[in-house]
């Protein structure tokens, strides 16, 4: 059995957002994947050849999106410093986070998920969304249609008012529990607990929780890196 090490203080908690059109979401291409190559890094490539057209670099664990190989190369999709960029590199240097250990589903309520597997707990609650306890900018031109929620660009509506929202998402490893923190959910709605998945990688000591949700017109794709 794989015992993650943490200390009493647990790794800063990522959230990594990556929105597309409904149509891309279904796409059975779509991946989430984690960079591994043995240099500890891959070149990221403006085209699929070798030449002088290196425009980045993506350190291992770094969480990337894709649509499947093109040949040898696949086109990612990444987020570095509060930016969304996109490049070439080897197929081979990406794993998928669907190869990875998971955790499995335990229980499956309508407001509530339990994963479980070993030392490993994560537990997963929604609410309803309380319109009273939200500030809201709408569209100019639109203005049936919310534009902002708290001042934030939110996930999950096409400029609806949800209905849904996460209320708690805990990590317990070893006796220790950590939770999400509220700025990591805050503008994340319509969550479906039915498509979560959560995946160990072992040699980077961390685990991914994949999810896709939507009110139907809404919808995106995201994963916390812990």
């Amino acid at each position: 059995m794989t015992i993650l090490k943490i200390s009493k203080k647990m790794k800063k908690i990522y959230l990594l957002v990556f929105l597309f059109a409904i149509s891309l979401c279904h796409s059975q291409d779509f991946e989430f994947a984690i960079i591994k190559d043995t240099d500890g890094y891959v070149n990221v490539r403006s085209s699929k050849e070798i030449s002088n057209n290196i425009i980045d670099k993506v350190t291992n664990g770094t969480v990337v999106s894709h649509f499947g190989p093109d040949g040898n190369w696949v086109d990612i999709t990444y987020k570095k410093n509060n930016q969304t960029f996109n490049g070439y590199v080897y197929y081979n240097r990406v794993v998928s986070l669907s190869s990875l250990p998971s955790i499995p589903q335990r229980i499956v309520d309508n407001d509530r998920i339990i994963l479980t597997k070993g030392t490993f707990s994560i537990e997963i609650t929604t609410a309803p969304f309380v319109k009273s306890n939200h500030s809201f900018t709408y569209y100019k031109d639109y203005p049936s249609q919310i534009e902002k929620i708290e001042g934030k660009e939110f996930y999950g509506t096409d400029g609806n008012l949800p209905k849904l929202a996460y209320q708690n998402i805990s990590i317990t490893i070893n006796g220790v529990t950590t939770k999400v923190p509220y700025n990591g959910i805050s503008n994340l709605y319509e969550p479906n607990l039915t498509t979560t998945r959560v995946y160990h990688d072992v040699t980077n000591q961390s685990l991914y929780i994949e999810t896709m949700n939507s009110d139907g017109a809404g919808s995106y794709v995201l994963v916390w890196v812990i």
